[in-house]
C-alpha cells in the first residue's frame, strides 16, 4: 500500500531537490510503538498460519482487542508528532481504519466489487485475495457496520497493482507522501546556511 506513494514521492522530492541522505536526522518519538504493533501483528498471522493451538486459541478469544490494542500503539505514537504535517495525515488514517476494525470484529471489511458493492448481497463465504498471512480482512456483507469506512475503494486492472483501499488507507498514503516531501525537502531547506539560499 504504501510503496507507490513512496516512490513516487522520492522522485517529486528528489525533482525538488531533496535528498535522501536527509532522512538519517528524522526523529520520530515512541518509533518503537509502531515496531511492537507490527511485531505483535506479525506474530499474530504467523501462529494462525501455521497453525499452532496457543495461537489459535488467543486468536479466536482476543484477536479484536489485540488487533484494536496495536492500533492504539500506533496512534499513542503519531501523537507524540503530531506537530508533524503527515502526521496528522497518518492520525486520520489510523483512527477511520481503527473505527471501521472495531466494529467489525477487528477485521477490516472488503468489499470485492468496490463501491459498487455495496448495493449487492455479498455472501460471507467470498474467498478473499488474501496475502498468506493476512488476519485483518473479511468479506463485507449486510451487516458490515461502517461500510463507508470499509475497503470500497477498487484499483482495478491495467493498474499494475490492484488493490482495494479504504478512505483510512488514502489518508495514510497521503501521509507517506508528505513524509518524503517533509523530510527530504522542508528538513533540507531549513537546515541551509543564509549564504547558500
Amino acid at each position: 500500500m504504501f510503496l507507490e506513494p513512496a516512490i513516487l514521492s522520492i522522485i517529486v522530492a528528489k525533482l525538488r531537490g531533496g535528498h535522501l541522505r536527509n532522512l538519517e536526522n528524522v526523529c520520530i518519538k515512541g518509533w518503537y510503538l509502531f515496531l511492537i504493533a507490527a511485531l505483535v501483528q506479525g506474530l499474530l498471522s504467523i501462529g494462525k498460519k501455521t497453525d499452532i493451538a496457543l495461537a489459535n486459541k488467543i486468536f479466536e478469544g482476543y484477536s479484536v482487542y489485540i488487533i484494536v490494542f496495536t492500533f492504539f500503539l500506533m496512534i499513542i505514537s503519531v501523537i507524540f508528532n503530531i506537530k508533524k504535517n503527515y502526521m496528522k495525515l497518518i492520525f486520520m488514517g489510523l483512527v477511520l481504519n481503527l473505527i471501521v476494525i472495531s466494529g467489525n470484529d477487528g477485521k477490516m471489511p472488503v468489499f470485492l466489487n468496490g463501491i459498487e458493492g455495496i448495493k449487492d448481497e455479498i455472501s460471507v463465504d467470498v474467498q478473499l485475495p488474501q496475502r498468506g498471512f493476512d488476519i485483518k480482512h473479511v468479506a463485507a456483507d449486510k451487516n458490515t457496520k461502517f461500510i463507508y469506512l470499509a475497503d470500497i475503494i477498487l484499483i482495478p486492472k491495467p493498474y499494475p497493482l490492484p488493490k482495494i483501499l479504504s478512505i483510512g488507507d488514502i489518508f495514510l498514503m497521503l501521509g507517506a507522501f508528505q513524509f518524503f516531501q517533509e523530510e527530504m525537502v522542508v528538513h533540507k531547506k531549513a537546515y541551509m546556511s543564509p549564504n547558500t539560499q
